[in-house]
């Protein structure tokens, strides 16, 4: 640099720690791995993985003690439906226990002796329903695929009896079933669950990524015992807010091109729900990129080796994702724990995004959320300033301390 250092300004020392902090990014194999490929490992890897959207053809087995053409039919309904697949007949609850055991079936339905004849007689029919309630989604397949075709079976049988009685298939209908109901699915039309939780997830990905893509840097550096300094001693306290936005430049250009793959290319190519005006998508991304990157430099200041900083932020990933209501609501949640989990920016990103993307609403419709961001960044890059004015001064009272 032939320029003399007390000189230079503010812009051109940012462009310098802009430059500086790239190249050291592109030049650590494992930042590299962290900030780009896992943006386009992870969100591909899961939406493959939910690329069927909704659990189908769950395999079950059917112990039909009665043998009738009522038993037979009941078990027909069953097996068309989309849900489940009635891939057994075993011939006794203790065989279908084995199966069950054997993991060649998810679970049992019973059909008990005198089915037909407490059909015909109009007596109330009972079926046992053995679901594996170990396993939430595939007991919830299951358990509502029973009760649809009971609905469905029921509602024949009551329609074949009252046109017994000489009634039109009209009144037999409206009898069997007097209130008709209409369901709407809104926003996910399909019910499907990779549709529900990956545009969520993808910015939990974006979040945890970056917070350990950056404290991979911050523990680098650390190690390395170098000052991110450029200018004279004298003059440093003037280089910290260059120092700062600079970085940020960084990792703001780095979560450019993640945004274009995972929130639009991958958004498209998979058919997630797209209500919303990408224009008031990267208003909201914006404010929340800045608070997860002032938020993770703030805390790479802490982890003197790199492998610390991997193992806090593996282990903040479960907790992060469990805060942002995907797997859990919010509302559910104790309200300190609402209060506690608005630290990390995802956990107020989500659901606006949500609203945004999946809902359709306006960017005035999350407004709060939008506020919200923007004052967590503002609180996290004063308290790193902060941060920084005391490591010089601290470092400065040491000197003076030795000399």
């Amino acid at each position: 640099m032939t320029k003399d250092k007390n000189r230079i300004s503010s812009f051109e020392l940012m462009a310098i720690h802009f430059k500086n902090e790239l190249k050291a990014i592109f030049s650590d194999s494992g930042a590299v791995l962290i900030l780009v490929g896992a943006l386009l490992i992870y969100p591909l890897l899961y939406s493959f993985g939910y690329f069927n959207e909704v659990l189908t053809d769950l395999p079950i087995g059917v112990v039909d003690l009665d043998q009738t053409a009522t038993s037979r039919k009941y078990t027909n309904m069953l097996d068309a439906s989309r849900d489940v697949e009635v891939s057994y007949n075993p011939q006794s609850l203790e065989e279908a226990e084995q199966l069950f055991m054997a993991n060649k079936i998810d679970g049992v339905l019973l059909i008990p002796k005198g089915f037909q004849k407490n059909v015909l007689s109009t007596t109330q029919a009972d079926v046992a329903v053995y679901a594996d309630g170990s396993y939430l989604l595939k007991y919830k397949t299951f358990y509502t695929a029973a009760q649809t075709v009971n609905a469905y079976f029921g509602a024949g049988v009551g329609v074949q009896h009252y046109l017994a009685e000489g009634k039109s298939l009209k009144q037999a209908k409206a009898a069997v079933s007097p209130l008709s109901i209409q369901t709407q699915m809104l926003y996910i039309p399909a019910g499907s669950y990779g549709s529900f939780i990956m545009p969520g997830l993808i910015i939990i990905i974006i979040q945890q990524t970056l917070l350990i893509g950056i404290g991979i840097m911050g523990g680098t550096f650390s190690e390395s015992k170098e000052s991110p300094f450029r200018l004279p001693e004298n003059k440093r306290r003037r280089e910290i807010i260059p120092l700062l936005f600079g970085r940020v430049g960084a990792y703001l250009l780095i979560s450019a091109f993640n945004i274009c793959l995972a929130l639009i290319l991958i958004h498209d190519w998979f058919s997630y729900p797209d209500k919303g005006h990408m224009l008031d998508v990267l208003m909201l991304l914006f404010p929340f990129l800045l608070a997860v990157i002032f938020f993770g430099i703030g805390l790479s200041t802490f982890f003197k080796h790199r492998e610390s900083a991997i193992v806090f932020m593996m282990f903040l990933s479960p907790i992060a994702l469990f805060l942002s209501g995907i797997s859990w609501p919010v509302s559910a949640m104790p309200d300190w724990l609402v209060s506690l989990s608005k630290i990390l920016p995802g956990t107020t990103a989500v659901p606006a995004y949500l609203r945004l993307r999946t809902m359709g609403v306006g960017i005035a419709e999350v407004k709060t959320e939008l506020i919200t961001l923007y004052l967590q960044a503002g609180c996290y890059a004063l308290l790193t300033i902060v941060y920084f004015y005391i490591r010089l001064y601290v470092g400065k009272m040491r000197k003076k301390q030795l000399t």
